[in-house]
């Protein structure tokens, strides 16, 4: 007995093929419906996500720089003092670390409230413009905006001065993707003065 023949008959008979359907589909939606509830969102933006790795290292918005993390971070191209920013009835000097695909800047920020010596500084912000550098989350340039809302989640979008950005923020932290063609090209992460 061929019992692909047979099968292929059971299936052309149009009775048959009803209720195999009948029997198969709810099975089907239910598997369906498992897979949809067992897909998990993103997690919750944290303080940990506003972080790199470069060199095997951690560099987190609002740590401490020091010549050991400048360092660590690899061959720095360029050093420059970027100026005094006011930031309510405070103005803070801020520095750009420009390094192969990546830039830190760093600023005094906050040094009065937290007790420390006017030429102490933080990382204030890091932009990534090479693959070779990725978030906490894996993210890097290149990857798709489908990658990075399955990664993040939503975000909210900001599409002045004609780019395209998705960010995400937790406590006065933002980390901001521009999208280009439906791919991340630029990475940003700030720390906000006003809180």
């Amino acid at each position: 007995m061929n019992l692909n023949k047979t099968f292929i008959n059971i299936i052309n008979s149009p009775r048959i093929a009803s209720l195999l359907l009948a029997l198969l589909l709810p099975a089907a939606q239910a598997n369906m419906a498992i897979a949809a509830t067992t897909l998990a969102a993103p997690a919750k933006i944290t303080e940990a996500d506003f972080s790199v790795k470069i060199n095997n290292r951690s560099f987190f918005l609002g740590e401490k720089w020091s010549d050991q993390a400048k360092k660590q971070a690899g061959t720095q191209i360029s050093e420059d003092f970027v100026g005094d920013v006011p930031a309510g009835d405070i103005s803070y000097k801020y520095y750009r670390h420009q390094y192969d695909g990546f830039e830190i800047y760093t600023a005094n920020l906050f040094w009065q409230e937290e007790r420390r010596d006017i030429d102490s500084y933080l990382i204030a912000q890091i932009t990534i413009n090479t693959s070779a550098v990725k978030t906490a989350r894996g993210i890097t340039i290149g990857d798709t905006e489908n990658v990075l809302l399955s990664k993040y989640g939503q975000g909210t979008a900001d599409d002045s001065n004609s780019q395209h950005w998705l960010y995400y923020e937790a406590g006065n932290k933002r980390i901001s993707f521009q999208l280009e063609h439906e791919r991340i090209i630029h990475i940003m992460m700030t720390l906000n003065t006003d809180s």
